[in-house]
């Protein structure tokens, strides 16, 4: 594992170089969440409310492309350029948001979710790739990258919301596709020369596109090295973390009265705290190996999640805002600090800890079935019926 103090000087690089890598991972980087809201709209306005599991199937085909061809794209950042394969996918992306509208059938939505999942994947994973190949990922550029990231995540689906709530489901749409198509143009405006050679400088052959065997061999036998098996042990836990996150505890919480306002407001507080700190991450592992920051973030962010429920509800009422549920809030933001250190840790330390020519696979193998990324799937087949007992009104 790389230490401390090789973690603690990075190479300087220009900001011409710097700036589009995390504007990429700006746009690329959030399109889950913009489609986690108006996919669902669009699928209740197709199929009806009362078509529970049809909804969840059509949310959940999103996944499937990515789980199964996560270490092929991988492969294919290493072997053409994350670049390369970046601009493609995006202009892939761009066109299968846009078609949506146009084609309001079942059938066709799911295999557009599956194409345009695979795009959006594909794109989040070449702005990593990029921090690694172009940065050497070190974890002051990952922070950064994070950074861009957690600002996205706020912006991107209040923008796409209100596009959708005034304009309606079309230019809904048409905000994403435009969402995609910037970071599509952040991609292309990163300098060429600064990426490092691919496998691949002879002809192009379309057999270099196919599946391999061996790319996933070679992935998978990453695992023998201590810094990415640490990677993709903590990468489990932090999306069991982040999986009840995003299922469980907004329902939990609602059962406890709280209405959509506040946990909106508690969650967002959350990623507020976790971007600041991913920009402290670099300086941070100047005091504490970096391997061992990890380890202790992780552990706080399972743990605050996992404790919610017996917490309980109390609040103070503060003139002027009104309920205040200081425990529930102080450990949700006690999450997101957390939360904004392990992040590009688990993508320092696993770009680190291969060669540059292997980033796409590193970055793919945290995002592969092996790490648990394969649960968004099943989970978005649960979809609570607007008429569940458990479930109250967000106006309560």
């Amino acid at each position: 594992m790389s230490s401390s103090d090789a973690q603690s000087v990075p190479e300087t690089y220009p900001w011409r170089l710097q700036l589009p890598i995390y504007a990429s991972g700006f746009f690329n980087g959030n399109v889950y969440f913009l489609t986690g809201i108006l996919i669902p709209l669009w699928a209740l306005i197709v199929v009806g409310q009362d078509q529970a599991f049809l909804i969840g199937l059509i949310v959940a085909s999103r996944q499937v492309l990515p789980v199964l061809l996560a270490i092929h794209g991988g492969a294919l950042m290493d072997r053409f350029g994350a670049r390369r394969v970046m601009l493609v996918f995006g202009a892939i992306g761009v066109i299968s948001m846009a078609a949506f509208p146009f084609f309001p059938f079942v059938s066709v939505i799911i295999a557009l979710q599956m194409l345009s999942g695979l795009a959006e994947s594909l794109g989040w994973v070449g702005s990593q790739t990029l921090v690694g190949t172009a940065l050497k990922g070190h974890s002051t550029y990952t922070g950064r990258l994070s950074f861009a990231l957690r600002l996205g995540g706020f912006l991107g689906p209040w923008l796409c919301g209100v596009a959708w709530h005034q304009f309606g489901p079309t230019i809904g749409f048409f905000s994403i596709a435009g969402w995609i198509a910037l970071g599509w143009i952040a991609g292309w405006l990163v300098p060429v020369r600064e990426e490092k050679r691919s496998e691949a400088d002879g002809p192009f052959r379309f057999g270099e596109i196919m599946p391999r065997w061996s790319d996933y061999v070679a992935t998978f036998r990453m695992i023998t090295i201590a810094s990415v098996a640490l990677v993709v042990a903590v990468t489990f836990m932090r999306q069991t973390g982040s999986g009840m996150q995003l299922s469980f505890y907004p329902v939990w919480l609602n059962q406890l009265g709280i209405n959509a306002a506040d946990i909106g407001f508690m969650v967002g507080c959350s990623h507020i705290l976790s971007a600041s700190t991913s920009l402290s991450v670099g300086a941070a592992t100047r005091w504490i190996a970096g391997h061992w920051l990890l380890v202790i973030t992780i552990a706080i962010s399972v743990v605050t999640i996992a404790v919610t429920p017996l917490l309980g509800a109390d609040y103070i009422t503060v003139p002027g805002v009104g309920k205040v549920y200081f425990i529930l809030f102080g450990v949700i933001c006690f999450r997101g600090l957390a939360q904004g250190f392990n992040m590009p840790l688990m993508m320092s330390i696993g770009m680190q800890a291969v060669a540059a020519h292997e980033q796409g696979k590193i970055v793919a193998l945290r995002g592969s079935p092996l790490t648990g990324s394969h649960r968004p799937l099943f989970r978005s087949l649960w979809v609570p019926s607007p008429k569940s007992p458990g479930l109250r009104s967000a106006s309560t």
